[in-house]
């Protein structure tokens, strides 16, 4: 077990497109955008960044590196790890590892699974991250999800027998409730009141970090009820985007920790 103090909370973006398809990307400009915000906190943070978004906007990835960004991997394409095959999934992590290193003159060493999606049925994708060089994963989220979650795994960072080093997703317990409560939909839409509370009982061992994409900071987007999801669910992917900013500048105003590649070393001796 770590025995690093859960001091500050590290800025995290997951760089995807959740665009509705034939429609122009919004993920690009929303991004720079970001970019901006936290370079006037000072705030220096990891972007996962989906690979085929990369190639097709390399640009991007270069001005999120030139910012001071830690650069990570987010998978080629979003799809969930137990719907890849291994070999798939060798080549795939290869090749994007490959064009963000090339793109920003930088080692790629994290990877976050696309939805969390690294569960038991997919630990195998452990020893192909430590075979590909990622020093670090943060792809488990440690509690019952709709999407997916592995109840039981440890809240503190753990190794892998692979060697790869795990910083599973903040959560929150309320009694019989456990949930993420510093990223996507949860941090939007939770009293902050909720917020502080998942701080305040911060085990001394966590690595905390938020997890955020483009979309949650685009109010603007026009409402679309999204293929494959009601319409209660579409609706949760809009609401209180336009209270974002506020909320992640409050956020990191109680102490924005490094990115994630920089934390690491911390928690060697797990």
């Amino acid at each position: 077990m770590a025995n690093a103090p859960a001091t500050g909370v590290t800025f995290t973006l997951d760089v995807e497109d959740y665009a509705v398809p034939h429609t122009e990307p919004r993920a690009p400009k929303i991004t720079r955008e970001i970019v901006a915000f936290l370079a006037e906190r000072d705030v220096r943070g990891t972007f996962f960044v989906v690979g085929a978004l990369a190639a097709e906007h390399p640009d991007l990835v270069r001005d999120i590196a030139a910012a001071g960004h830690e650069v990570g991997l987010h998978a080629y394409r979003h799809d969930p790890l137990p719907d890849v095959a291994p070999d798939a999934f060798r080549s795939d992590i290869d090749r994007g590892k490959k064009l963000l290193e090339d793109l920003t003159g930088a080692p790629v060493v994290g990877f976050r699974a696309p939805m969390f999606s690294l569960v038991e049925a997919s630990v195998w994708a452990t020893d192909v991250l430590a075979e590909a060089g990622f020093a670090y994963s943060s792809s488990v989220l440690p509690a019952r999800s709709p999407l997916y979650g592995w109840p039981g795994q440890p809240r503190v960072p753990y190794r892998w027998p692979s060697g790869v080093i795990e910083l599973p997703c903040p959560i929150a317990t309320m009694g019989p409730i456990a949930n993420p409560y510093l990223g996507g939909v949860y941090f939007r839409v939770l009293p902050w009141r909720a917020v502080e509370y998942g701080l305040g009982h911060a085990g001394p061992g966590e690595a905390l970090w938020t997890y955020c994409h483009p979309y949650d900071f685009d109010p603007d987007e026009p409402f679309t009820r999204r293929p494959g999801l009601g319409l209660a669910k579409s609706r949760l992917l809009w609401l209180n985007r336009r209270g974002m900013y506020d909320r992640i500048a409050r956020l990191l105003a109680k102490g924005a920790a490094a990115p994630l590649a920089e934390r690491v070393p911390s928690f060697g001796s797990v």
